[in-house]
């Protein structure tokens, strides 16, 4: 048999391919065992609804719970065994995917080159755009506070000339940067 006669084989229902790998049968068999002992644990390990009474009328003994702590383990190998089968179902799927992906022709890898390129110029384009409107946005705030800037200035020049003796409040724009000046 050809590797591609193996991979072929399998159902497909509605779509779905289904390859039973030997991974994914271990995991069912595995599955199935943990699904028929927590049927017979809880069979076999709850007790009775309706104890049996006690001699001489007395009440009945309190049940047995050592058989009930079985049923945790027993559960958790039943949660993990069909959580394994749901993990190995998916890896097979993938892995399958992957195999009829790198057995298309060139013409779906040029498509998708295309794509990408058509992507690219896109993002080239909306980057473009975006940054001339963060220049335009920079150019007017650096006008507005330039314009805020000199109102103060303006407005601070008029406080001190209209106080008594503006020479006490005029302070130097440049300071001395002599030592000691």
């Amino acid at each position: 048999m050809t590797e591609r006669a193996r991979a072929d084989q399998g159902s497909t229902m509605g779509g779905l391919s289904i390859h039973v790998s030997k991974l994914l049968l271990v995991c069912l068999v595995v599955a199935t065992a943990a699904t028929g002992a927590l049927i017979v644990t809880i069979v076999v390990g709850l007790p009775p609804s309706h104890p049996p009474p006690g001699p001489n009328g007395m009440p009945p003994p309190p049940p047995s719970l050592r058989p009930l702590a079985t049923f945790p383990v027993v559960t958790g190998l039943f949660v993990l065994a069909w959580l394994s089968v749901v993990v190995v179902f998916s890896r097979d799927q993938i892995l399958r995917r992957i195999r009829q992906g790198q057995d298309r022709p060139e013409a779906a890898f040029e498509r998708i080159d295309e794509l990408f390129t058509e992507l690219r110029s896109q993002l080239a384009a909306d980057r473009d755009r975006e940054l001339r409107m963060l220049e335009e946005r920079i150019a007017e705030l650096t006008t507005e506070y330039g314009e805020q800037r000199e109102t103060d200035g303006y407005l601070s020049g008029l406080r001190v000339a209209t106080t008594e003796d503006p020479a006490a409040k005029v302070h130097a724009i440049r300071r001395d940067r002599r030592p000691g000046g």
